[in-house]
């Protein structure tokens, strides 16, 4: 009996320790992460200023799923220096303010509008809430009818592809929910609308469920180029549609999507991969994190085993091959020991862990 009482205990051991490794993960990967944070800027050294709201919103995720209250000083820091921020240019008289996360380009205004609105949810500290809506205001701006619609990159009236444009509905439906509003005549569930049915007319998702870049300047598509966090986006937009609506077929377009994901970008071994890695940028290099970051999210409103296990095993992967052992840095491809170390490389890994931590509650 007390072989098997033993027994018993070891296994519940062995049970609680992988649940609570992907924690560790993240605590790892986090503390590292904030080697580059610089209090004084707001970001992050090694990478740019969209890339920052996307380490903030993996902090603020790791913050909601751990209960931490560690890191509120660090988004408060940065929400505070960079809503009014000095951008330097080459020549310093040319430098420039930027206010309330408003800049030229309109998939940069996205990440920070996502980011403050998870920050508000966190703290229930309503600043958040109001500076993605006036941030959001301004990205409305890149709404015209060339093309029969759509948010364009960047200022003024410069390409429309599928980044921004899934960023716009996924904030759109986010707004929706913290409240009624009206932004140039339109609800938020109005623009999350249009957004949605200009998307899905636009043939950006092919017949393969992967998501084509974007449209050239004759509002063709051009075809062939994929990136990880276009599959990914779309799919925290879609689960939010069904939320909202509880129309199942938004949930068939989100699975469709992250199996195409999950079949067409990954190595043999079935590691994620974004498609010209590792010759990645410092952008680029945060795209897989995003997919997981929104995979994790659709798995927790409809949840699939096959998620899990990808999920797992790249979080796995991550650690054991990713990783730098002796600093903790993780590189870009994530079944291949690091070659380079960066922020954005670092919070990428971090979306993983938190994945993880999803799928494993």
């Amino acid at each position: 009996m007390k072989k098997l009482i033993v027994f018993i205990f070891v296994l519940s051991l062995i049970s609680c320790r992988n649940v609570n490794d992907y924690q560790l993960y993240a605590d790892t990967t986090l503390d590292t992460l904030q080697n580059w944070y610089n209090v004084e800027t707001g970001l992050y050294e090694t990478t740019s200023w969209w890339n920052a709201a996307n380490a903030l919103t993996a902090i603020i995720d790791y913050s909601r799923i751990t209960g931490s209250n560690d890191y509120l000083d660090v988004i408060d820091n940065s929400f505070e220096i960079c809503k009014e921020f000095e951008v330097e240019m080459p020549d310093p008289t040319n430098n420039w303010i930027c206010k309330n996360f408003i800049n030229d380009y309109y998939d940069d205004e996205g990440w920070w509008i996502l980011a403050w609105i998870k920050a508000y949810e966190l703290t229930n500290n309503k600043k958040y809430l109001k500076m993605a809506r006036t941030t959001f205001s301004d990205m409305a701006l890149g709404w015209d009818n060339i093309c029969e619609g759509g948010i364009y990159w960047k200022k003024p009236n410069i390409g429309k592809s599928a980044v921004q444009n899934e960023l716009f509905l996924l904030a759109a439906i986010r707004l929706h929910q913290k409240g009624e509003g009206q932004v140039l005549g339109k609800s938020y569930m109005d623009w999350a609308e249009l957004t949605y049915s200009w998307f899905i007319n636009s043939g950006m998702i092919n017949e393969k469920y992967l998501i084509e870049n974007g449209l050239d300047s004759n509002c063709q598509l051009n075809k062939g180029n994929y990136y990880t966090y276009n599959q990914g986006i779309i799919l925290s937009g879609l689960a939010e549609l069904y939320k909202v609506k509880n129309d199942k077929s938004f949930l068939e377009l989100a699975h469709k999507i992250a199996n195409a994901t999950l079949i067409n970008l990954i190595y043999e071994n079935g590691i994620l991969k974004d498609p010209k890695e590792p010759d990645l940028n410092g952008d680029a290099s945060q795209f897989k994190g995003i997919f997981m970051r929104n995979l994790g999210f659709l798995y927790s409103i409809s949840p699939k085993e096959e998620y899990k296990a990808f999920i797992l095993k790249n979080a796995n992967s991550i650690w054991s091959t990713a990783r730098n052992k002796s600093t903790n840095e993780i590189g870009v491809v994530w079944s291949r020991h690091p070659l380079k170390a960066d922020a954005s490389r670092q919070s990428s890994a971090l979306d993983a862990f938190n994945a993880a931590m999803i799928v494993t509650k």
